[in-house]
């Protein structure tokens, strides 16, 4: 009876350690994977940006909020962006919310004020994240960005 116990007692360490490893295994398969890029990597950005944020989110301030669709995309960033933040601390949020707005998971709430929650979009995940290290990689308020992006309007067939 003695000899049972101990057995018993002996696997629980064992037993317990394989149920949290399989807790863990199931909650990854959950997660959103993120590829991480960085700025040469994800030059295609602008015109995925172009694409498919730049209907709602054009990067002017042009006309009211009134006659906008969306915040600016500067604006986006300035909400998610901190000094010093590391890029997963920046894309994560941000891939979490466009793939599934709510606003639990909004950092705006004055747009969701202004100009409701954004709709759930259908982009790749591969061209989303393309999208969010390219805004993580560049000032989009900078006059050099801007700059940028007045020369890539210009060209007839952007690159990608």
């Amino acid at each position: 009876m003695i000899t049972k116990r101990l057995i018993i007692l002996s696997l629980l360490p064992a037993l317990l350690w394989i149920g949290i490893l399989l807790y863990l295994h199931q909650n990854k398969k959950n997660e959103v994977h993120i590829e991480l890029q960085n700025s040469e990597q994800n030059l295609e950005g602008m015109v995925l940006m172009d694409r498919y944020c730049f209907a709602c989110h054009h990067p002017g301030m042009g006309g009211a909020p009134s006659g906008r669709t969306g915040p600016p995309m500067f604006r986006v960033r300035e909400h998610y962006f901190r000094e010093g933040m590391g890029r997963e601390e920046f894309v994560e949020p941000i891939i979490a919310y466009v793939q599934h707005p709510s606003q639990d998971k909004s950092k705006m709430p004055g747009a969701i004020r202004n100009f409701g929650l954004m709709p759930p979009l259908p982009i790749d995940q591969k061209d989303l994240a393309s999208i969010v290290n390219y805004i993580y990689d560049h000032d989009l308020a900078s006059e050099e960005w801007i700059n940028e992006w007045k020369e890539f309007k210009k060209q007839e067939n952007p690159p990608l």
